[in-house]
């Protein structure tokens, strides 16, 4: 299946006309917008995740390459920083010829959960003094930092 076909099947299975801007197009699923990019072989789907909290960054990116390790915490995709603004983003490949339009909106719906609940540990990041049950040295696992553990 091409970049073009693909995207057509998937707007008709969702009932609305997807802009292809060049072997790229994005669908917006559960307040996540997703973009579906042509990679030749392959399909990019990618999001954004949001701004690491700068007194977090260590933590957050320990994390997020822990979740990475086997796709543990990722439901198969890579996290990674974005060089250019250091926002942490997700984005998983598949093979174009494995895909349809069902399989596709299922990758949507699966980046989205994936996005949702690191969006999730962005937002509930603390530093360890602040973080509750964080003990008199200060010392406290970051809350949400365990979520992927029962993520997949």
């Amino acid at each position: 299946m091409t970049f073009g076909n693909l995207i057509e099947a998937l707007g008709g299975k969702l009932g609305i006309e997807i802009e292809d801007a060049g072997g790229a197009a994005a669908v917006e699923t559960d307040g996540t917008t997703v973009v579906l990019q042509d990679a030749g072989e392959l399909l990019l789907l990618r999001a954004e995740v949001g701004e690491i909290p700068a007194d977090g960054k260590e933590t957050i990116l320990l994390s997020a390459m822990e979740a990475n390790f086997l796709y543990q915490g990722t439901g198969g995709a890579t996290l990674a920083v974005n060089h250019e603004d250091g926002r942490l983003h997700v984005h998983k490949y598949n093979w174009m010829e494995r895909l349809d339009a069902d399989t596709v909106l299922d990758a949507l719906e699966r980046l989205s959960q994936t996005v949702a609940a690191w969006r999730q540990v962005l937002a509930d990041y603390r530093p360890e003094a602040e973080a509750p049950g964080a003990s008199e040295t200060g010392s406290a696992p970051a809350a949400g930092m365990d979520f992927f553990r029962d993520f997949c």
